[in-house]
């Protein structure tokens, strides 16, 4: 079966944008992935005084950095006073 264009195929059990969630993982997953990330950049704003870097270097590496960002400020970053 194709669409009205005539060349991307559709699935007719496939779910649409505004079906919900097959399991609710789909929507947990994201957020433990993101709580890291926010956690780091609530502490680059409490603690401002970081070593190496400015602050904002280091939220910009925390932000796209994924996991390897949030273990590098926590190691590299995070000043002596926090």
């Amino acid at each position: 079966m194709t669409s009205a264009l005539g060349e991307l195929p559709v699935f007719a059990g496939s779910a649409g944008l505004g079906s919900p969630p097959s399991s609710p993982w789909v929507a947990i997953v994201p957020l433990i992935a993101i709580l890291p990330a926010v956690l780091c950049m609530l502490d680059i704003a409490r603690h401002p005084r970081t070593r190496r870097y400015p602050p904002q270097i280091w939220l910009a590496i925390c932000a796209f950095g994924n996991v390897f960002g949030l273990f590098a400020y926590v190691r590299f970053g995070r000043g002596g006073d926090a």
